[in-house]
């Protein structure tokens, strides 16, 4: 189940609960035990009262379930990207090893030491590199980074 059907699930409850709470308390708002009856007045303060509290419950769930679904939707954005990445990407590491840095696939790009996704994703967007020392005159990675790359990379 997906966070968001989770997220709604959890919502709808919470309303449902809500409203049965409501139910209950006029119910029991009318059945004091001293048997005084309450006046309309009363019951309508009280009634009032409980809906606002389901309606500040409901706008919580709501704005939680807003959230959910942005993150979900910036996820599958970036699966999508990704996706889309790979399909058009052609690079693969050349025989002798390397990795052009201005095809690679993000996932090509961290099979470098020391590269990890967030960098990868930052060579990528910084693209093209007409050399190689690019990477650390772009400030995608710092000298000591290139000295541990530079023989397995080439700009292509």
């Amino acid at each position: 189940m997906t966070r968001i059907s989770q997220l709604w699930n959890k919502f709808c409850a919470g309303a449902v609960a809500a409203l049965a709470l409501t139910v209950c308390v006029s119910w029991l708002s009318g059945c004091n035990t001293n048997n005084t009856p309450q006046s309309d007045q009363q019951l309508k303060d009280q009634a009032a009262k409980t809906t606002e509290q389901v309606k500040q419950g409901a706008q919580q769930a709501a704005a939680d379930a807003k959230v959910a679904a942005a993150n979900a939707e910036r996820k599958v954005d970036d699966i999508a990207a990704g996706v889309k990445e790979g399909m058009k990407s052609d690079a693969k590491p050349s025989p002798s090893g390397t990795v052009d840095i201005n095809s690679a696939s993000a996932s090509q790009l961290e099979t470098l030491p020391g590269i990890s996704e967030s960098r990868a994703r930052r060579i990528i967007d910084n693209r093209p590199y007409p050399s190689p020392h690019d990477l650390v005159s772009k400030g995608v990675v710092s000298e000591a980074e290139y000295s541990r790359i530079s023989g397995k990379i080439v700009a292509e």
